[in-house]
């Protein structure tokens, strides 16, 4: 399909703010199951195993995508990479409507998953596009909106999943039956949308992961910090509304909250400290991370719900600014035509951290080790990984002073 490249400034600043709205609502829908799970648990009989399998199926559903999908869009077009993703989203929400069965919720979130690996790049480039194109939003403010519907949007759906199942009929039904008409209503939007890459014919093949050259350790500790924060945010996202629960706190409302504070946290952090630069990002974030798994195990020892939510906070917070000095780091250590096999790179080891140890806790649970021991063994490994890449950044960084004095 031919774009519309003549489309005025006004349609293109009107659809920036659709894209935003929708690229929100489909991220906020992969996490509206996180404060549901324990619902699954008592409803359809699931385990804490079955449960991280179900979570960790998401993670890997993002990577195949990201891998074999996530940068086609640039010569095949924005907007039918975005609708495929809607898609995507839109088959999930109808296999969560109509079952509770473990098989197809497995698939829904990995279908759900593979959604998101097409969404995430391909939406941020189209907003930087349309903001291009609009002549009236600048570059800052189009990726301080990119950053606001992508974790924004992934805080807002454990808030909205826990509201839903606190106070409305069918907390296992209704969530998904509300996203789906919010996101059939995005797939029409999408379509009478403007296109802003001229289609052209290329041979496909899988995004490459190519590690810099020139600085090899620095690059895999970013790769590294990417893993960090994403073992904390999955934490957070698969088996804390289940912690909380053992601390007091049943509320499904205020599960859902917290788990919305952890991730508004991180995006506020990569808005607020977007102009420092990379070392400064991950040296300030590591510590922080460190600190807030130390609070939530504290908080998993000594039943209090308080510590256990403060630290998850402190952690987000600190992974908001760590992440966002990995990826930065990456694409600095990257030539310029290497720069999105070097981001593939870090969101490689981003899902993969997010994935790994959350399924190692359930296969934990398969042998009878209680779930405080499994948090407390998840701290000591996130403890010694931040403080093997908070060295290895330092390293890194007298390595680039010395070479720049040299």
């Amino acid at each position: 399909m031919t774009p519309h490249v003549t489309t005025g400034p006004r349609r293109f600043t009107s659809f920036f703010w659709l894209i935003v709205v929708i690229f929100g609502a489909a991220m906020s829908f992969t996490t509206v199951p996180t404060t549901l799970w324990s619902l699954y648990e008592h409803t359809a009989g699931y385990s804490t195993l079955m449960v991280t399998v179900a979570f960790t199926a998401y993670s890997f559903g993002v990577l195949a995508s990201l891998i074999l999908l996530g940068h086609v869009s640039d010569w095949q077009g924005r907007r039918p990479f975005i609708a495929a993703a809607l898609l995507c989203q839109v088959a999930a929400a109808i296999v969560f409507v109509v079952t509770q069965n473990f098989g197809p919720v497995v698939v829904a979130r990995f279908i759900s998953g593979a959604g998101v690996g097409m969404l995430t790049a391909t939406a941020t480039a189209y907003l930087l596009e349309l903001a291009r194109g609009s002549g009236r939003i600048t570059m800052p403010v189009a990726l301080v909106a990119a950053t606001a519907a992508n974790l924004g949007g992934l805080g807002a759906g454990p808030l909205i999943g826990g509201a839903l199942a606190q106070w409305a009929p069918a907390p296992l039904t209704l969530p998904y039956g509300i996203y789906l008409v919010l996101l059939a209503a995005g797939l029409v939007v999408v379509w009478l949308g403007p296109e802003t890459v001229a289609v052209r014919h290329r041979r496909y093949r899988p995004q490459r992961i190519q590690v810099p050259r020139a600085d090899r350790t620095g690059y895999l500790v970013a790769v590294g910090v990417g893993g960090a924060v994403f073992c904390v945010l999955g934490l957070s996202t698969s088996l804390t509304p289940q912690l909380l629960g053992q601390l007091g706190v049943q509320s499904r409302f205020w599960q859902g909250l917290l788990v919305a504070c952890v991730l508004i946290a991180s995006a506020a952090t990569q808005i607020m400290l977007r102009s420092m630069s990379a070392e400064r990002l991950i040296v300030t974030g590591l510590p922080a991370i460190g600190l807030g798994v130390v609070l939530m195990l504290a908080g998993v020892l000594e039943l209090s719900a308080v510590w256990f939510a403060l630290g998850g906070i402190i952690g987000g917070a600190g992974g908001g600014a760590a992440f966002r000095g990995a990826l930065a780091r990456g694409q600095q250590l990257a030539p310029p035509d290497a720069r999105g096999e070097a981001a593939a790179g870090v969101f490689v080891g981003a899902y993969l951290g997010m994935a790994l140890p959350v399924l190692g806790i359930g296969f934990a649970s398969l042998g009878g080790v209680p779930l405080r021991v499994s948090v407390a063994a998840f701290t000591i490994f996130v403890l010694a990984l931040a403080a093997v890449l908070f060295a290895g950044t330092l390293l890194t960084r007298r390595r680039t002073s010395e070479g720049s004095v040299g």
